[in-house]
């Protein structure tokens, strides 16, 4: 109209253009959030069963003490100090088992089964000593083994006790018999035993740690993803 006076039109609010965007981040983070949950407690509770279900182990040990010659008429020339038949238990052990020495122990009580060893066996001279000092004052060998089956475990170390018998008998080649260092087995008999571990302590430490883990990968990947540009 003429001369009439123009009105202006309403304001037009603009929605953020990145609204959408970001909505869309947020509903996707959550996706993939539930993703890596779901996938870390199916982990979790594999990874649970298989270690209650994991079967124990046998495992064997004996003593191979080294008695000292009775008669003192013709002196064992092996034994040629008063450690003589300590030093000579080493070295039958060290032929016996060459690798006995590459790993130390806190204490000589310390198994093989112990060391989470499933699969193997030992000769070793006890060292009183620990890890950093040496104090060898047994004349024996202590003989382990661990295995899955008694009659692995007790064939191992029947041929090791007759192992030493050997290596000894044949150090002595030259000694006269009634000089000869011999061997007494303690106990008399090979004793087997049965370990299966503490399962429940396993099962209730790899429960927290998989829960762990997988709480702080569901946080991690939300938040990840919400923030992207």
């Amino acid at each position: 109209m003429a001369g009439g006076t123009a009105v202006a039109a309403p304001p037009v609010v603009a929605q953020p253009a990145d609204d959408g965007r970001r909505r869309h981040r947020q509903l996707l983070a959550r996706r993939w959030a539930a993703l890596v949950v779901a996938l870390g407690l199916l982990l979790t509770v594999t990874m649970s069963y298989r270690i209650v279900r994991k079967p124990g182990v046998f495992w064997a040990q004996a003593n191979v003490i080294f008695l000292p010659p009775a008669s003192g008429l013709h002196p064992n020339t092996l034994l040629n100090n008063p450690g003589g038949v300590i030093t000579l238990a080493g070295v039958v052990g060290r032929m016996v088992d060459p690798t006995a020495a590459g790993a130390r122990v806190v204490s000589p009580t310390v198994r093989l089964v112990n060391q989470g060893i499933r699969h193997g066996w030992s000769v070793t001279l006890p060292n009183d000593g620990g890890q950093w000092a040496n104090n060898f004052d047994k004349a024996l060998l202590d003989v382990q083994a661990v295995g899955s089956t008694a009659a692995e475990v007790s064939g191992t170390v029947n041929r090791l006790i007759s192992q030493i018998d050997l290596t000894l008998s044949r150090l002595q080649a030259q000694v006269p018999q009634v000089d000869r260092v011999t061997t007494q087995l303690s106990p008399s008999q090979v004793q087997l035993f049965y370990d299966a571990g503490r399962r429940l302590r396993a099962l209730a430490a790899s429960l927290a740690v998989g829960l762990a883990i997988t709480v702080i990968a569901g946080v991690y990947v939300r938040r990840r993803i919400a923030r992207e540009p």
